[in-house]
């Protein structure tokens, strides 16, 4: 395994966001909604490092969510598998460097994650009815997870990138 600063740091921060998701995420709930520490790290660290964003951070995160929870297990972990490869292709793709391409796939990415989720824990009987489920649990963890995901966004840029991108028309120095 290459031990890169992308790896090592991405490690951490996966420690960090289950470390959050445990301790300061019950306390910080509102009514029904919770944030979700372990949703918004694992998009912020596929958008930030997309070439090295792989499936097993997003993969181990997602399964201790679901053993945490009282989702059916496997359920957080097949949803970050598939939006954070969808998130980091998307952001190869697409990328102009620019803020707008990137902070637009996390917030897409987020409120795909939420609502896959959603959708997989009613069909499987374990929440309510889904226009419920949605309008008071949903909506308001999406909007929680979006504001904490561009929160971490430049932490995990000066974190993980070894060498940031530049705003456009701007010379690098060398």
């Amino acid at each position: 395994m290459d031990m890169t600063r992308e790896t090592v740091a991405g490690i951490i921060g996966a420690v960090i966001a289950v470390l959050l998701q445990v301790v300061l995420a019950p306390a910080l709930s509102l009514f029904e909604a919770v944030p979700n520490f372990i949703v918004a790290y694992c998009v912020v660290r596929a958008v930030a490092t997309p070439a090295a964003a792989g499936a097993l951070v997003p993969f181990f995160c997602g399964l201790l969510f679901d053993l945490m929870g009282g989702g059916p297990v496997g359920a957080m972990a097949f949803v970050l598998v598939l939006v954070t490869f969808l998130a980091s292709r998307l952001y190869l793709m697409l990328n102009n460097d620019t803020l707008f391409i990137p902070v637009a796939i996390l917030l897409l990415s987020i409120v795909l994650a939420e609502l896959l989720y959603s959708m997989i824990v009613v069909a499987c009987g374990v929440g309510a009815p889904f226009g419920e489920a949605f309008l008071y649990r949903t909506l308001p963890c999406m909007l929680y997870d979006c504001v904490i995901g561009l929160l971490m966004y430049p932490i995990a840029i000066r974190a993980m990138v070894d060498r940031p991108l530049g705003q456009p028309g701007t010379p690098v120095l060398r």
